[in-house]
């Protein structure tokens, strides 16, 4: 069963999404949606770099943003002082610039418009692609770009054109305000974190468990209020827990990340397992396959990964504990890729790194820490 959680009261407003009363994601609603990936600005061009082939945009006074010529999509190019729609395609890190493109795209559950695009297509995550790109011709309004999500399959036609004409207004909205605007001027900040996790996430939650009622308003999800809906699956501990060098496994077994610069190390073990029936290397290594799976998500990690599964014997076990890997993947929003055994008997694969690492977010951790110490007292 999946459950979102969202500690609405208080000074530390708070989402939690839980599957069979397991943390999968913790999230602050405290954010600057004027800085993270999607908010659109109408910009003024500044400096031009012709030796990077980009130029630099200012979204506000003493911020810019960094435009590849690449990301122009097909308009000329512009000259310093004109104003520029764009969108943040990757926020802002560290010293760097926020990374722009003038191919604006408006997401939503079933499809992903793109006003300046040209080609309808479908999600290769779909079980038929095919089909879903036909439905994409049909419906991609004129001189547009279309996408079709993979959760669009099996859903009615209708529904899926509504959303599409939801997109097509969003659209004209934001060419209104651009009209009206002067640059620099922020015209629609990035969606907040419980509209992209509903819009994502593969299957919706069954339940939504609030501590305001007026945190569900405009949410289509079996309600139950609770004064501490974090306390009933202790999000706290759970949090803490999974936050540490060493996780412990349920069997006893247990998992040491090791983060560097250039990529997580996981390193599995049996540690404390007593349990000696069957395949006792198989076993753990299936367990932490998925809790592997569970705890890139919810730490939001992101670049290469490394994993030092116990050593096996038989190229079968190392393909049936992959395909578990594979499988336990599935669920997360983020796309991953897992590129098998290295010769050195190391699994290497890929996650995206498309959200801030929960590591980064220290309000996250110092919530976390307070709960539990009032939780104990």
């Amino acid at each position: 069963m999946k459950e979102l959680l969202i500690r609405a009261l208080g000074d530390a407003p708070a989402l939690a999404l839980l599957k069979d009363r397991q943390l999968l994601e913790y999230w602050p609603l405290q954010e600057d949606l004027a800085s993270q990936a999607g908010a659109v600005y109408l910009g003024r061009v500044g400096r031009v770099m012709k030796s990077l082939h980009a130029l630099f945009v200012t979204l506000a006074p003493g911020v810019e943003g960094f435009l590849p010529f690449d990301e122009l999509a097909g308009a000329p190019r512009p000259d310093p002082g004109e104003a520029l729609p764009v969108q943040l395609k990757k926020p802002p890190q560290g010293g760097k610039a926020a990374y722009l493109t003038c191919d604006i795209s408006l997401p939503g559950r079933y499809a992903m418009l793109l006003p300046r695009g040209s080609q309808a297509s479908a999600s290769r995550r779909a079980a038929d692609p095919q089909a879903l790109r036909l439905l994409a011709r049909r419906l991609c309004p004129p001189g547009m770009g279309l996408v079709l999500r993979a959760s669009a399959q099996g859903v009615a036609r209708q529904e899926v054109a509504r959303e599409v004409a939801a997109h097509l207004a969003a659209w004209q909205t934001l060419l209104d305000q651009a009209a009206q605007a002067r640059a620099p001027a922020l015209l629609a900040p990035a969606p907040g974190i419980l509209a992209r996790l509903l819009r994502d996430e593969r299957a919706l939650p069954d339940q939504l468990i609030v501590d305001d009622p007026r945190a569900a308003q405009g949410l289509d999800l079996p309600l139950r209020v609770h004064p501490d809906p974090f306390g009933l699956y202790g999000v706290a501990q759970q949090l803490h827990q999974a936050l540490r060098r060493v996780v412990r496994l349920p069997s006893g077994g247990q998992l040491v990340l090791d983060p560097c610069e250039a990529a997580l190390l996981i390193d599995v073990n049996t540690a404390q397992d007593m349990n000696k029936a069957g395949d006792l290397m198989l076993r753990t290594n299936l367990e932490a396959a998925r809790e592997i799976a569970r705890l890139l998500r919810l730490r939001r990690v992101g670049g290469i990964i490394l994993i030092d599964f116990i050593g096996m014997e038989h190229e079968a076990q190392r393909a049936v504990v992959q395909s578990a890997l594979e499988e336990a993947l599935l669920e997360d929003r983020v796309t991953s890729e897992v590129l098998g055994f290295t010769r050195l008997g190391l699994m290497e694969m890929t996650r995206k790194k498309a959200q801030p690492a929960l590591a980064a977010q220290r309000q996250a951790y110092t919530q976390g820490m307070e709960e539990i110490h009032t939780e104990h007292a």
